[in-house]
């Protein structure tokens, strides 16, 4: 994961803490952040995909694929209790409503609730419920389950989607004719006899999704269509909900047309107060799957979030849109956002104002036969039900339905790490450690405890991801030399507060330590490479503590090493490496750190990140390398190739210390303990990765792919900020 090193502050930034009753003092961070926990709650499982849900009267109704039910916790195929396409299920308990047993002979793929609650439409491909006729869609009494008798419009084909506004049903799917009479893919009946409306809006193409705004003044429609009575409206339109005309959607321009390599289209609409939010689905590498929201009044674009991974569900609760998709990377939507490579969020949470993501981290999975993920959301106001295809919930098996609730203490954060304090100069410990993830809270407060006594020394409020965990960096100077103490952290959401193990006792030092790896380690390396494995090893140990060893490939191990009592690594393929285990997203600070030597005329990589474990990369960057006039060269892509070079001759078969860091935009590269350039740039590249010591590609590079072999590194290193000129000179000094 993308780690940040923060340095704790009082007044000027980067002014350290030191002393033991120094804090900086922050508020405790609000339990539950999001409006819901990430916790999920017990409900009934199906054994096949929810295609649509609803909740009314104190019941969720749900609808899908399925032909079963049972109960939370038990494997599929035990304690099932038959119940094909349509179950209803207690909002309270999420248990099984067995009262409510309709006999469907098709699936179902929307389900809608009155305003009042009092009846449930469904729709989907059945033509009988209960043996009575019911061609494509039906309505149901929730207070006695029964069907309702006189409400029976008659679909030609598949209903997709319902929306209900006042004494209005609209609907739309893949159907030709209502009740006999033409009605391309939308319609709309009244609620209480189901009589046909004259509302006849007509599309070219499938229609997947429906609603009406909160005030009724417009209806939305998205689908697999391009025109609306005879209109360009590319997968999306606005419409006057009593004409079926329709309206100026200037908003609609987030929806790219499609193309050779990419077909987008709209798969769910819910509008929401003052706004209507719209997620896509796209056909093609980079398409558009996103989500988009539009101001009501105007249907002007509001903000366009470009996440990809098809958005199937959305959903405003409480203050927050919540998002179901197969979300793959967001890194492109802005800060915050993760990178390809880091894995599938199955369920996400963004800023109503900017479509930013939110504080919510709980995850499902995706299963046959569609492979998605959640397909359809509800909410009762302050809760979110969650169907699809999913298999597991948060890691745990829960088939089909999943659902949320807003009831505390939420789910707590994770238990800190064991802490490694150093002391290598009389009368200083430095502490170093990375924070923690809580599923429904990114913001965190951290507590520094010393002694067996457990005294508050510092604390800290910090924001974290689980794709972005910064660390926390603190030098403790109310020490006495020789004195032995210890530390440990504990975490807090302001409602549960973890703490971690007390760290190993420590003897503050009292002479300065000129051990190199002592240094290194005290500096707060993320990883820790010594090389000095012996000959035949495949695995280098993290010296770190981060337990991110790596792997040899194409690499003599046992070479005479730069610092005394330690071997050296040499690259004796072409495609010599050592890549470490742990993948990262896209540091946006970092130091890499090594000491190498090479022969006159050659060059090679010496330390960097890229996109591939094993083979070369095709996204790399943030790498040291040499070139074959001797210049070490410090590389960063933020959209181009940035790059700062040394003074030559460095391939002088001699040991070279070599040291790039880049803290938000600001590049420096140190060479032999000197500072021998610096740039101001862009964001560095958003990708998930490793760091690899030794080869990658670097061909396209400037002065890159110069002849590696014969190269030796040693005592590589990589941390989470941005090393100070003094630590470099320091490191270099001991070396």
């Amino acid at each position: 994961m993308k780690k940040r090193w923060l340095f704790a502050r009082l007044g000027a930034v980067g002014a350290l803490l030191a002393g033991a009753g120094i804090m900086v003092l922050a508020p405790s961070a609000q339990s539950i952040e999001a409006s819901l926990s990430a916790q999920d709650s017990p409900v009934w499982q199906t054994n096949a995909s929810v295609q649509g849900l609803a909740v009314a009267a104190g019941k969720a109704y749900a609808g899908g694929r399925f032909t079963s039910v049972r109960p939370p916790g038990s494997p599929l195929g035990s304690n099932e209790v038959g119940q094909a396409y349509l179950a209803a299920f207690d909002s309270a308990t999420g248990n099984l409503v067995a009262s409510f047993n309709p006999v469907l002979d098709g699936q179902v793929y929307a389900v809608a609730a009155s305003a009042d609650g009092s009846r449930i439409f469904v729709g989907g491909d059945f033509t009988t419920v209960n043996g009575q006729t019911r061609n494509r869609i039906a309505a149901f009494d929730t207070a006695t389950g029964a069907l309702v008798a006189n409400w029976k419009p008659s679909v030609s084909y598949r209903v997709k989607s319902i929306a209900v506004y006042g004494s209005t049903v609209y609907f739309g799917g893949s159907f030709g004719l209502v009740n006999g009479e033409d009605r391309l893919r939308l319609a709309a009946v009244t609620a209480d006899t189901g009589t046909l409306l004259p509302w006849a809006p007509a599309t070219n193409g499938d229609v997947y999704a429906v609603d009406v705004a909160d005030d009724g003044s417009k209806a939305y429609a998205g689908g697999q269509f391009s025109t609306v009575n005879g209109t360009n409206q590319n997968t999306v339109t606005s419409l006057d909900p009593v004409t079926g005309a329709v309206l100026p959607f200037p908003g609609a321009s987030a929806v790219p047309p499609p193309n050779g390599s990419c077909t987008t289209r709209v798969k769910t609409i819910d509008a929401s107060g003052d706004t209507v939010y719209f997620g896509n689905g796209g056909d093609g590498g980079g398409c558009f799957d996103g989500t988009w929201a539009v101001d009501l009044a105007t249907n002007t674009l509001k903000w366009k979030s470009q996440c990809l991974g098809a958005t199937e569900a959305i959903k405003m609760v409480n203050g927050w849109l919540y998002k179901g998709s197969h979300a793959h990377d967001c890194a492109n939507q802005g800060a915050g956002g993760f990178p390809q490579g880091f894995g599938y969020r199955f369920l996400l949470t963004q800023n109503p104002v900017d479509g930013k993501l939110g504080p919510w981290f709980p995850n499902t999975n995706a299963g046959p036969p569609t492979e998605v993920g959640p397909l359809a959301f509800a909410t009762g106001g302050s809760d979110l039900w969650v169907g699809g295809d999913f298999l597991l919930t948060n890691g745990v098996a829960q088939q089909g339905l999943t659902r949320f609730t807003n009831a505390t203490p939420g789910a707590a954060p994770a238990k800190p790490a064991k802490l490694l304090p150093y002391s290598v100069q009389p009368g200083v410990v430095q502490i170093h450690f990375p924070t923690v993830v809580d599923n429904d809270d990114s913001t965190l407060t951290y507590r520094l405890l010393k002694g067996f006594s457990n005294t508050t020394i510092a604390t800290w409020t910090v924001k974290s991801t689980p794709w972005d965990k910064p660390w926390i960096h603190y030098t403790d100077t109310n020490v006495t030399p020789g004195e032995v103490t210890n530390y440990r952290v504990e975490v807090t959401d302001g409602s549960t507060t973890i703490r971690g193990n007390y760290s190993d006792p420590l003897t503050v030092a009292s002479t300065a330590s000129t051990a190199y790896d002592q240094l290194i380690n005290a500096d707060g390396p993320q990883a820790y490479w010594r090389l000095g494995e012996a000959a035949g090893t495949t695995t280098s140990v993290d010296a770190s503590g981060q337990s991110n060893n790596g792997t040899f490939s194409g690499i003599t191990l046992g070479t005479a090493g730069k610092v005394s009592g330690n071997t050296a690594a040499t690259i004796s393929a072409s495609n010599g490496k050592m890549v470490g285990e742990k993948a990262y997203s896209m540091p946006q600070q970092f130091t890499v750190e090594a000491w190498f030597k090479q022969g006159f005329l050659k060059g090679g990589r010496i330390i960097g990140f890229g996109n591939s474990k094993t083979a070369n990369s095709s996204l790399n960057d943030r790498m040291l390398y040499l070139r074959s006039n001797g210049q070490v060269t410090f590389g960063i892509n933020d959209g181009s190739q940035r790059t700062i070079n040394s003074a030559s001759n460095k391939n002088n078969s001699a040991w070279h210390h070599a040291v790039g860091t880049y803290d938000n935009g600001a590049m420096k590269l140190y060479v032999d303990g000197v500072l021998a350039g610096s740039q101001t740039i862009g964001q560095a590249s958003l990708y998930y990765g490793w760091w690899r010591v030794g080869n990658d590609t670097t061909s396209s590079w400037s002065g890159g792919g110069a002849t590696q072999t014969g190269m030796v590194i040693d005592e590589a290193a990589v941390y989470p900020y941005a090393l100070t000129a003094d630590q470099v000179t320091a490191h270099y000094n001991a070396g």
